[in-house]
Protein backbone atom coordinates (compact mmCIF):
# COMPACT_ATOMS: atom_id res chain seq x y z
CA UNK A 1 0.00 0.00 0.00
CA UNK A 2 1.14 3.38 -0.63
CA UNK A 3 1.38 6.60 0.92
CA UNK A 4 -1.58 7.78 -1.02
CA UNK A 5 -4.00 4.90 -0.70
CA UNK A 6 -2.90 4.62 2.64
CA UNK A 7 -4.24 8.16 3.35
CA UNK A 8 -7.33 7.90 1.88
CA UNK A 9 -7.91 4.18 3.68
CA UNK A 10 -7.52 6.23 6.79
CA UNK A 11 -8.79 9.71 6.02
CA UNK A 12 -5.14 11.62 6.44
CA UNK A 13 -5.60 14.97 4.76
CA UNK A 14 -2.81 14.50 2.09
CA UNK A 15 0.25 16.42 2.12
CA UNK A 16 0.33 19.53 0.13
CA UNK A 17 3.41 20.82 1.28
CA UNK A 18 6.18 20.96 -1.21
CA UNK A 19 9.84 19.56 -0.76
CA UNK A 20 11.51 22.51 -0.60
CA UNK A 21 13.67 22.00 -3.40
CA UNK A 22 13.36 25.38 -4.69
CA UNK A 23 13.76 26.82 -1.58
CA UNK A 24 17.16 25.01 -1.00
CA UNK A 25 18.42 25.82 -4.34
CA UNK A 26 17.88 29.72 -4.15
CA UNK A 27 19.46 29.72 -0.91
CA UNK A 28 22.38 27.41 -2.17
CA UNK A 29 22.52 29.81 -4.97
CA UNK A 30 23.32 32.69 -2.74
CA UNK A 31 25.37 31.29 -0.39
CA UNK A 32 27.55 29.99 -3.46
CA UNK A 33 27.50 33.61 -5.12
CA UNK A 34 28.64 34.35 -1.81
CA UNK A 35 31.79 32.54 -2.03
CA UNK A 36 32.62 32.83 -5.51
CA UNK A 37 32.51 36.79 -4.83
CA UNK A 38 35.01 36.30 -1.74
CA UNK A 39 37.26 34.09 -4.14
CA UNK A 40 37.73 36.48 -6.76
CA UNK A 41 38.00 39.78 -4.03
CA UNK A 42 40.55 37.63 -2.59
CA UNK A 43 44.36 38.21 -3.47
CA UNK A 44 45.18 34.29 -3.39
CA UNK A 45 48.57 34.18 -4.99
CA UNK A 46 47.77 31.28 -6.56
CA UNK A 47 49.33 30.75 -10.06
CA UNK A 48 45.85 30.82 -12.96
CA UNK A 49 46.40 27.53 -13.94
CA UNK A 50 46.32 26.27 -9.73
CA UNK A 51 43.65 28.83 -9.29
CA UNK A 52 41.44 27.27 -11.76
CA UNK A 53 42.04 23.54 -11.25
CA UNK A 54 41.21 24.41 -7.51
CA UNK A 55 37.67 25.81 -8.90
CA UNK A 56 37.34 22.88 -11.50
CA UNK A 57 37.44 21.06 -8.19
CA UNK A 58 35.30 22.42 -6.51
CA UNK A 59 38.18 24.19 -4.15
CA UNK A 60 38.50 28.20 -3.23
CA UNK A 61 42.22 29.22 -3.32
CA UNK A 62 41.96 29.78 0.32
CA UNK A 63 40.94 25.60 0.78
CA UNK A 64 43.72 24.37 -1.45
CA UNK A 65 46.02 26.81 0.01
CA UNK A 66 45.42 25.43 4.13
CA UNK A 67 45.32 21.86 2.73
CA UNK A 68 48.24 22.12 0.80
CA UNK A 69 46.27 20.53 -2.07
CA UNK A 70 49.84 21.10 -4.81
CA UNK A 71 50.88 18.20 -3.23
CA UNK A 72 48.13 16.56 -1.73
CA UNK A 73 45.49 14.16 -3.35
CA UNK A 74 42.64 16.50 -3.83
CA UNK A 75 40.22 13.50 -4.08
CA UNK A 76 40.68 13.18 -0.58
CA UNK A 77 39.45 16.40 1.04
CA UNK A 78 36.02 17.52 0.65
CA UNK A 79 35.54 20.01 -1.67
CA UNK A 80 34.48 23.33 0.52
CA UNK A 81 32.35 25.10 -3.11
CA UNK A 82 30.41 21.61 -3.60
CA UNK A 83 29.98 22.30 0.11
CA UNK A 84 28.73 25.43 -0.25
CA UNK A 85 26.00 24.44 -3.26
CA UNK A 86 24.88 20.96 -1.30
CA UNK A 87 25.50 21.40 2.22
CA UNK A 88 22.47 23.31 3.03
CA UNK A 89 20.44 20.44 1.54
CA UNK A 90 21.62 17.69 4.46
CA UNK A 91 19.72 19.17 7.33
CA UNK A 92 17.38 21.16 5.16
CA UNK A 93 14.93 23.00 7.03
CA UNK A 94 16.31 22.17 10.17
CA UNK A 95 19.04 24.19 9.75
CA UNK A 96 17.72 27.17 11.35
CA UNK A 97 16.87 25.53 14.33
CA UNK A 98 19.99 24.68 14.97
CA UNK A 99 21.51 27.89 13.97
CA UNK A 100 19.19 29.41 16.71
CA UNK A 101 21.03 29.42 20.15
CA UNK A 102 17.51 29.73 21.96
CA UNK A 103 16.05 27.09 20.36
CA UNK A 104 18.88 24.93 20.75
CA UNK A 105 18.96 25.53 24.16
CA UNK A 106 15.39 24.26 24.34
CA UNK A 107 15.81 21.03 22.26
CA UNK A 108 18.82 20.00 24.61
CA UNK A 109 16.68 20.85 27.91
CA UNK A 110 13.81 18.31 26.76
CA UNK A 111 16.79 15.78 25.90
CA UNK A 112 18.43 16.25 29.28
CA UNK A 113 21.67 17.26 27.47
CA UNK A 114 24.29 19.33 29.62
CA UNK A 115 24.35 22.86 28.02
CA UNK A 116 24.61 26.14 29.66
CA UNK A 117 21.81 27.62 30.90
CA UNK A 118 19.68 30.71 29.27
CA UNK A 119 20.05 33.37 31.85
CA UNK A 120 18.88 36.31 29.55
CA UNK A 121 17.29 37.21 26.46
CA UNK A 122 17.48 40.90 24.66
CA UNK A 123 14.61 41.61 22.00
CA UNK A 124 14.77 44.76 20.71
CA UNK A 125 16.45 46.69 23.10
CA UNK A 126 14.76 44.86 26.26
CA UNK A 127 15.92 42.77 28.60
CA UNK A 128 14.23 39.88 30.03
CA UNK A 129 15.57 37.23 32.75
CA UNK A 130 15.32 33.25 31.92
CA UNK A 131 11.91 33.20 32.85
CA UNK A 132 10.81 35.54 30.47
CA UNK A 133 10.17 38.77 33.43
CA UNK A 134 11.43 41.66 32.38
CA UNK A 135 11.69 44.77 34.79
CA UNK A 136 10.72 48.50 33.96
CA UNK A 137 14.25 48.95 35.27
CA UNK A 138 16.58 46.52 33.33
CA UNK A 139 18.97 47.27 36.09
CA UNK A 140 16.81 44.76 38.33
CA UNK A 141 16.64 42.85 35.70
CA UNK A 142 20.59 42.53 35.08
CA UNK A 143 21.30 42.46 39.10
CA UNK A 144 18.91 39.63 39.80
CA UNK A 145 20.59 37.41 36.91
CA UNK A 146 23.61 38.21 38.29
CA UNK A 147 22.94 37.24 41.84
CA UNK A 148 22.34 33.78 40.48
CA UNK A 149 24.80 33.52 37.52
CA UNK A 150 27.77 35.93 38.71
CA UNK A 151 29.33 35.28 35.22
CA UNK A 152 27.75 35.18 31.70
CA UNK A 153 28.44 35.07 28.36
CA UNK A 154 26.19 37.12 25.64
CA UNK A 155 26.01 36.34 22.32
CA UNK A 156 23.51 36.45 19.30
CA UNK A 157 21.01 33.85 18.85
CA UNK A 158 21.99 33.98 15.10
CA UNK A 159 25.58 34.28 14.60
CA UNK A 160 28.11 32.28 14.63
CA UNK A 161 32.57 32.41 14.61
CA UNK A 162 32.32 34.75 17.80
CA UNK A 163 30.64 37.36 16.18
CA UNK A 164 29.36 40.04 19.08
CA UNK A 165 30.26 38.36 22.04
CA UNK A 166 31.24 39.16 25.10
CA UNK A 167 31.89 38.03 28.85
CA UNK A 168 30.40 39.56 31.93
CA UNK A 169 31.29 38.70 35.58
CA UNK A 170 30.78 40.62 38.97
CA UNK A 171 33.41 39.02 41.12
CA UNK A 172 31.46 40.31 44.43
CA UNK A 173 32.65 44.38 44.00
CA UNK A 174 32.92 44.90 40.46
CA UNK A 175 31.20 44.24 37.31
CA UNK A 176 33.70 43.20 34.53
CA UNK A 177 32.85 43.38 30.71
CA UNK A 178 35.61 41.28 28.63
CA UNK A 179 38.47 42.57 30.91
CA UNK A 180 37.02 46.52 31.87
CA UNK A 181 34.97 47.51 34.65
CA UNK A 182 32.21 48.59 33.84
CA UNK A 183 28.80 49.53 36.10
CA UNK A 184 25.00 47.82 35.84
CA UNK A 185 24.23 51.25 33.81
CA UNK A 186 26.45 50.83 31.36
CA UNK A 187 26.05 47.14 30.41
CA UNK A 188 21.90 47.85 30.33
CA UNK A 189 22.83 51.07 28.07
CA UNK A 190 24.77 48.67 25.83
CA UNK A 191 21.97 45.82 25.54
CA UNK A 192 19.43 48.69 24.81
CA UNK A 193 21.59 49.16 21.55
CA UNK A 194 20.87 45.31 21.01
CA UNK A 195 18.52 42.85 19.27
CA UNK A 196 17.92 38.74 19.45
CA UNK A 197 20.73 38.18 21.86
CA UNK A 198 21.10 35.39 24.59
CA UNK A 199 22.97 35.73 27.77
CA UNK A 200 23.94 32.30 28.95
CA UNK A 201 25.99 30.89 32.08
CA UNK A 202 29.78 30.69 32.17
CA UNK A 203 31.22 26.90 31.56
CA UNK A 204 33.96 26.58 33.45
CA UNK A 205 36.35 24.28 31.67
CA UNK A 206 38.54 21.17 32.75
CA UNK A 207 41.61 21.84 34.37
CA UNK A 208 44.13 20.36 31.16
CA UNK A 209 42.19 23.14 29.42
CA UNK A 210 42.86 25.57 31.75
CA UNK A 211 46.89 24.92 32.03
CA UNK A 212 47.03 24.96 28.49
CA UNK A 213 45.43 28.34 28.24
CA UNK A 214 43.42 29.77 30.53
CA UNK A 215 42.88 33.35 28.98
CA UNK A 216 39.84 31.94 26.57
CA UNK A 217 37.02 29.25 26.62
CA UNK A 218 38.84 25.95 24.88
CA UNK A 219 36.42 24.06 22.83
CA UNK A 220 36.34 20.47 21.03
CA UNK A 221 34.58 20.11 17.70
CA UNK A 222 33.14 16.88 17.19
CA UNK A 223 31.54 16.13 13.65
CA UNK A 224 29.01 13.53 13.87
CA UNK A 225 27.09 12.25 10.27
CA UNK A 226 24.85 9.77 9.98
CA UNK A 227 25.71 6.29 8.78
CA UNK A 228 22.32 5.01 6.73
CA UNK A 229 23.83 1.24 6.82
CA UNK A 230 23.55 1.00 10.86
CA UNK A 231 20.81 4.13 11.06
CA UNK A 232 23.65 5.90 13.74
CA UNK A 233 25.79 8.53 13.34
CA UNK A 234 29.59 8.28 14.03
CA UNK A 235 32.47 10.97 15.00
CA UNK A 236 33.53 12.02 11.37
CA UNK A 237 36.11 14.42 12.68
CA UNK A 238 37.97 15.71 16.22
CA UNK A 239 39.85 19.12 16.48
CA UNK A 240 40.50 20.98 20.20
CA UNK A 241 41.19 24.61 19.64
CA UNK A 242 42.67 27.02 22.12
CA UNK A 243 42.35 30.80 22.23
CA UNK A 244 45.39 32.78 22.96
CA UNK A 245 46.83 36.29 23.79
CA UNK A 246 46.01 37.19 20.34
CA UNK A 247 42.68 35.45 19.71
CA UNK A 248 41.41 37.30 23.17
CA UNK A 249 38.99 35.58 25.26
CA UNK A 250 37.59 32.91 22.63
CA UNK A 251 39.52 30.31 20.74
CA UNK A 252 38.35 31.30 16.98
CA UNK A 253 40.60 29.99 14.14
CA UNK A 254 39.37 31.18 11.21
CA UNK A 255 40.50 34.22 9.70
CA UNK A 256 43.69 34.22 11.69
CA UNK A 257 42.13 35.68 14.49
CA UNK A 258 44.96 34.27 16.58
CA UNK A 259 43.21 30.37 17.97
CA UNK A 260 45.49 27.39 17.87
CA UNK A 261 43.89 24.07 17.11
CA UNK A 262 45.00 20.41 17.21
CA UNK A 263 43.56 17.11 15.76
CA UNK A 264 42.85 14.55 18.28
CA UNK A 265 42.78 10.95 18.32
CA UNK A 266 39.71 8.93 18.58
CA UNK A 267 41.04 5.67 19.81
CA UNK A 268 43.73 7.44 22.41
CA UNK A 269 42.92 10.82 22.88
CA UNK A 270 45.60 12.22 22.65
CA UNK A 271 46.39 15.53 21.06
CA UNK A 272 48.53 15.96 17.82
CA UNK A 273 50.88 19.04 16.97
CA UNK A 274 48.57 22.09 16.94
CA UNK A 275 48.43 24.79 14.05
CA UNK A 276 47.51 28.82 13.73
CA UNK A 277 46.33 30.30 10.81
CA UNK A 278 48.40 33.84 10.32
CA UNK A 279 46.33 36.75 9.11
CA UNK A 280 47.88 36.39 5.28
CA UNK A 281 46.65 32.99 5.11
CA UNK A 282 49.95 31.42 6.46
CA UNK A 283 50.16 28.02 8.60
CA UNK A 284 52.47 27.68 11.77
CA UNK A 285 52.60 24.34 13.19
CA UNK A 286 53.82 23.66 17.54
CA UNK A 287 54.22 21.21 19.83
CA UNK A 288 53.47 23.98 22.39
CA UNK A 289 50.94 26.69 23.52
CA UNK A 290 52.71 30.02 21.48
CA UNK A 291 51.91 32.09 24.85
CA UNK A 292 51.61 29.56 28.05
CA UNK A 293 54.34 27.58 26.18
CA UNK A 294 52.28 24.38 27.49
CA UNK A 295 52.73 20.99 26.23
CA UNK A 296 49.97 20.59 23.62
CA UNK A 297 51.03 17.45 21.33
CA UNK A 298 50.45 13.69 22.83
CA UNK A 299 48.20 15.29 25.65
CA UNK A 300 45.74 13.20 26.49
CA UNK A 301 42.57 14.57 26.81
CA UNK A 302 40.51 12.89 30.41
CA UNK A 303 36.83 12.30 29.79
CA UNK A 304 37.13 12.14 26.25
CA UNK A 305 36.01 8.97 25.56
CA UNK A 306 33.24 9.38 27.83
CA UNK A 307 32.09 12.63 26.13
CA UNK A 308 32.10 11.24 22.44
CA UNK A 309 29.90 7.98 23.68
CA UNK A 310 27.54 11.23 25.20
CA UNK A 311 27.62 12.92 22.48
CA UNK A 312 26.48 10.01 19.79
CA UNK A 313 23.37 9.41 22.13
CA UNK A 314 22.83 13.10 21.92
CA UNK A 315 23.48 13.16 17.96
CA UNK A 316 21.12 10.10 17.67
CA UNK A 317 18.03 11.89 19.05
CA UNK A 318 19.00 14.51 15.77
CA UNK A 319 18.13 11.56 13.19
CA UNK A 320 16.59 14.64 11.50
CA UNK A 321 19.97 16.45 11.39
CA UNK A 322 22.48 14.22 9.55
CA UNK A 323 25.62 16.39 9.73
CA UNK A 324 26.24 18.31 12.90
CA UNK A 325 29.69 20.46 14.00
CA UNK A 326 28.91 20.50 17.88
CA UNK A 327 30.97 22.67 20.34
CA UNK A 328 31.49 21.08 23.07
CA UNK A 329 33.83 22.50 26.51
CA UNK A 330 35.28 19.07 28.49
CA UNK A 331 34.66 20.00 32.32
CA UNK A 332 36.61 18.25 35.40
CA UNK A 333 32.83 16.21 35.90
CA UNK A 334 31.24 16.10 32.58
CA UNK A 335 31.09 18.40 29.34
CA UNK A 336 28.73 20.76 28.26
CA UNK A 337 27.42 21.87 24.52
CA UNK A 338 28.37 25.59 23.67
CA UNK A 339 26.74 25.56 19.93
CA UNK A 340 25.73 23.10 17.40
CA UNK A 341 26.90 23.90 14.00
CA UNK A 342 25.38 22.82 10.49
CA UNK A 343 28.55 24.73 8.95
CA UNK A 344 31.40 22.57 10.13
CA UNK A 345 34.41 24.67 9.93
CA UNK A 346 35.63 22.17 7.11
CA UNK A 347 39.41 24.00 7.06
CA UNK A 348 40.04 23.90 10.52
CA UNK A 349 39.45 19.48 10.19
CA UNK A 350 40.80 18.94 7.05
CA UNK A 351 44.52 20.69 7.54
CA UNK A 352 45.16 17.60 9.80
CA UNK A 353 43.79 14.95 8.35
CA UNK A 354 41.25 14.90 4.39
CA UNK A 355 38.18 13.88 5.21
CA UNK A 356 37.23 11.53 2.61
CA UNK A 357 39.93 8.97 3.45
CA UNK A 358 37.49 7.47 5.89
CA UNK A 359 34.99 5.28 4.04
CA UNK A 360 31.80 5.84 5.93
CA UNK A 361 32.83 9.97 5.82
CA UNK A 362 32.94 9.42 1.54
CA UNK A 363 29.73 7.61 1.52
CA UNK A 364 27.79 10.07 3.55
CA UNK A 365 29.30 13.15 1.12
CA UNK A 366 28.58 10.83 -1.83
CA UNK A 367 25.12 10.51 -0.70
CA UNK A 368 24.56 14.44 -0.79
CA UNK A 369 26.16 15.06 -4.25
CA UNK A 370 29.62 16.59 -2.69
CA UNK A 371 32.05 13.71 -3.12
Amino acid sequence: MNRKDAFERFAVAPTVRRSGEREFRLRSLSRYYDALRSEFRSGTGLPFKTRFRALRLGFSSRAWKLCRLDDNDPSLYLADLKAVWRGYHVNGFYNPVLANKLLLSRLLSALGAPHPAVVAMVVNGRLYDADGNSDPDPVETLQRSLERYPQQVYRPALAGNGEGIFFLRHDGSNLILNASKTSANEVCHLLADLNGYLGTEYVQQAAYARQIFDGSTNTLRILTLWDEKIDSPFVAALVHRFGSERSGLTDHWHQGRGGVCAAVDRETGKMGPAVSLSEDGKLSWMSRHPDSGALIEGVEIPGLRACLTAMLEVASRFPFCPSIGWDVVLQDDGFSIIEANTSQGLSIMQIHEPLLKDPRTRAFYRRWGMA
